[in-house]
């Protein structure tokens, strides 16, 4: 297993004086966190959520020319991976789609430092970077070693007051991370270990988090800050295929439309040694905690947002993403990515 992030776990504003910064650095956040950070020659972007290729080509053109000598990300996933992309187009030439796909990043991008401010992708200890395709309605991801961030730096009070929802369909992001990690054939007894654990701390802290206590949220980052790890040293897979399409068609936020599918998953999963032994480690039945949960908070179905039909078209869409389709311990057919989508309705 490898882990190329410096992981620190503390206040972000000291922990980032100890850092000893020095030159220019840009801020990617989502909203202002200027005060504190006074002691940092800092230029400051604003990203959206749920960002396209084109939201990522217009802050490359707001700032291209410029010198920077770093990258500070403080936010949620949307933050953290258009960071990522921006410190790669630092160091490299040619259109920002150009770096989509696998290994594609030739130089190493500026230095990243992120804060994650939300408990869903992990992406401050990834190496993936996920941009919306308009035109295509799907989402691709940005994948190399090089753009993993050199710092991170985990505060679970920056979690503190997410609403519920967020906090619930973050939660859930990296619950699927986990989940998904754990039923590779790559995943060795570390990663298993790292999977079980942050499935653990899902199920431990997620009711705690909605109710905005700090030691919900600890749990919660780490759910995620473990499921990053996992990803990154293995890879999703049917999840994130289905949701990629369903987010990149609909705009629907990353963690409801992971949170869409996952029943479904694991109703594919029901039989599986590895996925049996799992619920012996967490000593609980995993579909009824979760039906139970889903019960209890009145989460979103598929058919709330689209139909039938639409949903057999997202899973045929899905089904040509053969990295993830060949990803998992099982390798469904088509028909079985359909009957995901249609249990998942």
């Amino acid at each position: 297993m490898q882990l190329r992030t410096k992981v620190i776990f503390g206040n972000f504003i000291e922990e980032l004086k100890k850092l000893n910064l020095e030159g220019r650095g840009l801020l990617c956040c989502r909203r202002g966190f200027k005060n504190g950070l006074e002691w940092l020659d800092l230029k400051t972007i604003r990203i959206s959520p749920e960002p396209t290729l084109e939201d990522a080509e217009r802050y490359w053109s707001n700032i291209e020319g410029e010198s920077f000598d770093y990258v500070l990300a403080i936010g949620g996933g949307s933050v953290l991976d258009m960071a990522k992309v921006l410190a790669a187009r630092m160091t490299n030439r040619g259109p920002i789609e150009s770096f989509i796909g696998i290994e594609r990043i030739h130089n190493p991008p500026k230095p990243l430092i992120e804060v994650p401010t939300t408990h869903g992708t992990g992406s401050e200890v990834t190496k993936y970077a996920v941009l919306r395709l308009t035109a295509r309605g799907v989402k691709k991801s940005m994948v190399s070693e090089k753009i993993c961030p050199k710092v991170a730096i985990v505060d679970p009070r920056l979690a503190l007051g997410l609403p519920k929802e967020l906090t619930i369909y973050t939660s859930i992001d990296a619950f699927c991370h986990n989940v998904e990690a754990y039923l590779t054939p790559l995943a060795d007894p570390l990663v298993d270990l790292v999977c079980e654990s942050g499935l653990r701390f899902f199920f431990d802290g997620i009711e705690e988090a909605i109710e905005n206590k700090l030691e919900g949220r600890e749990k919660l980052m780490l759910c995620s800050l473990l499921g990053g790890i996992a990803i990154t040293n293995v890879q999703t897979t049917l999840i994130h295929a289905l949701s990629h399409v369903l987010g990149g068609r609909y705009e629907i936020p990353h963690g409801m439309a992971n949170s869409l599918f996952l029943r479904g998953f694991l109703e594919f999963y029901r039989g599986d040694e590895k996925f049996e032994r799992l619920q012996r480690e967490l000593g609980m039945n995993v579909m009824e905690e979760l039906d139970a949960f889903y019960e209890r908070h009145s989460l979103k179905r598929l058919s709330d947002f689209i139909s039938e039909r639409e949903a057999i078209e997202v899973a045929e869409k899905a089904f040509e993403n053969r990295r993830l389709m060949e990803g998992g311990r099982r390798r469904p057919s088509e028909e079985d990515l359909k009957k995901i989508a249609l249990t998942s309705f």
